[in-house]
């Protein structure tokens, strides 16, 4: 990615990432705060229209205990004249016609004396208020009912409260006053917004926006919360007021108390109009935050344009350098610090196409110098190639030539060990010639081999055979060696599998591992041999208790002509071919070899070669 837009993306984050969390929080905060808002109204309305009722009642029930008590109910009581019963209907019909009630009247055992001028015998009293026993100050206040006429509900519906009071004279109940009070509350709800429901404290509706639904228990419809809310009413019949939401609308909710009843008063918005608000604000801040997110690019495109320009002048001429033009220059112009940095840039460049021209100076010369040097190389890499064949060439040749002598020495010393009349002493003298002579034809035999070896000429031969068998052929050789030192030779072969190799050079391998477990053994030692296959190897352990080598010598005892310091064992002889020459046979089987050891107390070859053949085959 260019650093022009990795700039700008760093401009936009820098400037976006704090719009956006700002605009998260002001969102959420605002939301929540008109929210709050609007359910905090729609619960406020709910309040005032509760006060308004219960203000309407309260007045209803002080106005029915101001009559109980007033002088011409109680003056018609105690005389029952007609006078007197003229100043009550007047005082009757003064509160009906001030308050706008429904109807006011008074009653006793036998007369009612409603507003009107009239007189009903108790016996045909159709519309006779049903007022319980009341003790003195007690007041008495209905259900809301609907008035009826003769049993029919009279038409339009006109919900009413009777509110009613004792009168008392000499501590003697003489008669009751009563209010019949329109419920006339309800109408100011045909029009709200929001909508407004009044039920009883079981949840009936006793108004409703629906009209077929008011009225629920004077109609016997069963229309109440529980069935138009599926969701738990609990909250709202509880008592207590508050606002919650159900579905997709918000409720708030709030009792009302009279006397022994409890109704509840409860207004319906959907969520939609109160939080219209809510929505409106998001809208007008959306479109804020886009005029600044737009604002925001244009701006850092624009400024990222004006920092990049100069930088990418200045990585055109890095390529240009790059590539080898030395002689490039860049612009100096620019802010103070661009124009710093081109020409500093400049004479860097200017530094750099000198050096370059010496550097080019230096290594023609050098490259000459190196052209001869290689030469001289050459010639002494051919002169040591020529020398190593000559050697190999001498080696196997003089090898040969001493091998037919000495095989004849061997040969009539043996005969004259076998045949000839000789004294003990001649015996020892035959021995010690025939011994030494031996030593040499394997010095000799390690010489030729080592030559083959050298010269690439150490063929393999393939064979399908078991270690035990090797270990078996070469024990027999190196036994008398062993007994001449006492040294036991413990075996524990783990594993025997079948190996495809070259059986010579592995049995030679062994001969020479065995040969130097002896010699460098001491006098009643050990020599322990084991094997195992690890994975698609098989390890040979050779562990003797003889002298043990310093680890400085564990890679050096491997190499041609090569042994441990004279002084260490310079009772012990040899040509120091053997590892060498063990070495050798190991790798042409694509295998590996390594000694560990404990100076002065034991040391432990250890080869491993693949048990399928040196190709690799299994």
């Amino acid at each position: 990615m260019h650093f022009k837009y990795k700039l700008l993306i760093a401009f936009l984050l820098v400037a976006l990432v704090p719009i956006g969390i700002i605009g998260e929080y002001s969102i959420l905060s605002s939301t929540k705060a008109l929210t709050n808002k609007a359910l905090e109204e729609l619960e406020n309305n709910a309040n005032l229209e509760a006060e308004k009722i219960e203000n309407y009642l309260n007045n209803c029930k002080n106005d029915i205990i101001f009559l109980s008590k007033s002088p011409e109910i109680l003056k018609y009581t105690e005389t029952k004249h007609p006078e007197d019963r003229w100043n009550l209907e007047f005082s009757l019909l003064s509160i009906s016609l001030d308050k706008g009630y429904y109807q006011v009247g008074y009653m006793d055992d036998n007369t009612i004396i409603y507003v009107k001028d009239r007189k009903i015998p108790k016996e045909e009293a159709i519309e006779r208020p049903d007022i319980p026993e009341l003790e003195y100050g007690q007041v008495y206040v209905s259900e809301i009912f609907l008035k009826r006429n003769k049993g029919v509900f009279e038409i339009p519906f006109k919900p009413i409260i009777l509110f009613a009071a004792p009168i008392y004279m000499n501590e003697e109940r003489m008669g009751y006053v009563y209010i019949e009070a329109y419920a006339d509350f309800f109408s100011d709800f045909e029009t709200s917004n929001p909508e407004v429901f009044f039920t009883d404290e079981l949840g009936n509706y006793i108004y409703h926006p629906n009209i077929f639904k008011r009225w629920s228990t004077e109609r016997n419809t069963k229309e109440c919360l529980h069935k138009d809310y599926n969701t738990d009413v609990g909250d709202i019949l509880s008592g207590k007021s508050g606002t919650c939401i159900v579905g997709n609308e918000i409720i708030s909710y709030i009792p009302i108390d009279i006397q022994n009843q409890r109704w509840f008063l409860i207004m319906s918005n959907p969520k939609d109009i109160i939080l219209e608000s809510v929505r409106t604000f998001k809208i007008g801040f959306y479109i804020v935050v886009s005029i600044v997110i737009i604002s925001a690019v244009s701006i850092s495109y624009f400024l990222s344009k004006i920092i990049t320009e100069p930088l990418v002048s200045l990585t055109n001429a890095t390529e240009k350098i790059a590539e080898g033009n030395l002689s490039t220059k860049i612009s100096e112009t620019g802010s103070d610090e661009l124009k710093t940095l081109a020409k500093s840039f400049n004479i860097m460049a200017g530094k750099l196409n000198e050096s370059y021209s010496a550097l080019e100076k230096k290594v023609e010369e050098r490259t000459a110098e190196l052209k001869l040097i290689n030469e001289k190389l050459k010639a002494s890499y051919e002169e040591l190639v020529e020398a190593s064949r000559t050697k190999s060439k001498f080696l196997a040749n003089i090898s040969h030539e001493l091998k037919t002598p000495l095989n004849s020495i061997i040969g009539f010393t043996e005969v004259m060990l076998d045949d000839g009349n000789l004294n003990e002493e001649q015996k020892d003298y035959l021995q010690t010639i025939l011994r030494n002579s031996e030593n040499l034809l394997y010095m000799i035999e390690d010489l030729l081999t080592i030559s083959r070896i050298e010269a690439g000429k150490s063929d393999m031969y393939l064979t399908e055979f078991k270690f035990s068998e090797v270990l078996e052929k070469s024990l027999k050789m190196v036994d008398p060696l062993a007994k001449e030192k006492q040294i036991d030779i413990l075996k524990d072969l783990k594993d025997d599998p079948v190996i495809k190799g070259d059986m010579r050079k592995i049995m030679q391998v062994m001969l020479n591992l065995l040969s130097n477990a002896i010699k460098f053994n001491r006098e009643n030692g050990k020599i322990y041999i084991r094997s195992i296959k690890i994975e698609n190897n098989l390890r040979v352990e050779v562990e003797d208790t003889g002298i043990g080598i310093k680890k400085k010598y564990y890679d050096l005892i491997f190499d041609e002509f090569k042994q441990v310091e004279p002084l260490e064992t310079k009772e012990y002889t040899g040509t120091g071919l053997g590892l060498a020459i063990t070495k050798n046979f190991i790798k042409m089987h694509n295998g590996k070899i390594w000694v560990e050891s404990e100076y002065g107390k034991w040391s432990k070859f250890i080869f491993e070669i693949p048990i399928g053949d040196v190709n690799g085959k299994k």
